[in-house]
This record gives C-alpha cells, sequence and structure tokens, in this order.
C-alpha cells in the first residue's frame, strides 16, 4: 500500500471533516470542505483504496451513502490534525 491520499490537500481536507463528523453523507462532505464535485470524488476514491475510510450503503428510498474514518484513517487524521494545530 502506497499511502499517496494523505499527500493531498483535499484528501486531508476530506479526513479532518470526518474526523469532526464521525461519519457524513457525500452532499454533507461537499458542502463542509468546499471542493467541486470531481475533486471530491477524486478524493473518496482515493482514501478508500488505501483504505483510510470506508463507505456504507443503505437500502432505503432513496438509497443513502455514508462515509466514516476506519481505524487507521482515524490514527492518520489525528497525527493530521495536531500538525495542523501547529502551523496555525
Amino acid at each position: 500500500m502506497k499511502m499517496k491520499a494523505v499527500l493531498e490537500l483535499s484528501n486531508i481536507r476530506v479526513m479532518l471533516y470526518l474526523l469532526e463528523r464521525g461519519s457524513a453523507r457525500y452532499s454533507e462532505i461537499l458542502k463542509g470542505v468546499g471542493l467541486s464535485r470531481g475533486a471530491l470524488a477524486l478524493a473518496l476514491r482515493d482514501l478508500q483504496d488505501d483504505e483510510l475510510i470506508e463507505r456504507r450503503v443503505e437500502a432505503t428510498r432513496p438509497i443513502q451513502t455514508t462515509y466514516s474514518l476506519t481505524a487507521k484513517g482515524k490514527e492518520i487524521a489525528k497525527h493530521l490534525e495536531s500538525i495542523k494545530k501547529l502551523v496555525s
């Protein structure tokens, strides 16, 4: 696993948002991090590929998809949050 996802600013923004929220739907993340739809879709895909977030689909009407950090994602996001606080 290469873990390139944590090097992208858009991915870091998504991880920090999910760390704060716990879990969120696509539209909530889109509004919360201020990325374009394409950039968010790419960020979510990269983070899933690196097993830093998980995607949960609920078979309701309409279908609800939520995203949350995995244990590994939480650990990394906490470090990223600490770095953010140091440079702020």
